[in-house]
């Protein structure tokens, strides 16, 4: 059965229909689509590279407080606590270098960014 009313029932639910089928095109060889996409991968490793040295930091920063050193493998306590100790220090050095790599590539790695480098917008 037609509906010859002029009615269209799909009228009650929708008001307004926007079509927008227009793109850009992006012609790109493969290779270089490659050697971008492994430099935004780099970015976003620097981005998370912070996590493991932070957790390294606090784990021997919350050994440093608890524990009581003693003389083991022949190693006095005071050895193992000077041991702790630089290890400390050199994990808040890496997460400081680590931390300030994350922010200089937070804005260089973001989708938006690794578009306009693909369409070779600088």
């Amino acid at each position: 059965m037609e509906n010859n009313s002029g009615f269209n029932p799909i009228d009650k639910f929708v008001s307004q229909v926007r079509i927008n089928t227009q793109s850009e095109l992006i012609e790109i060889t493969e290779d270089k689509l490659e050697n971008i996409l492994l430099k935004h991968l780099s970015k976003l490793n620097k981005i998370k590279g912070w996590l493991t040295p932070v957790s390294l930091l606090l784990t021997i920063l919350i050994v440093l407080l608890t524990a009581e050193f003693k003389l083991f493998w022949g190693v006095e306590k005071e050895v193992w606590k000077a041991i702790f100790i630089l290890g400390l220090v050199a994990t808040i050095i890496w997460s400081i270098i680590t931390i300030i790599n994350a922010i200089k590539c937070s804005k260089s790695s973001t989708v938006t960014f690794l578009i306009n480098e693909i369409k070779n917008k600088n």
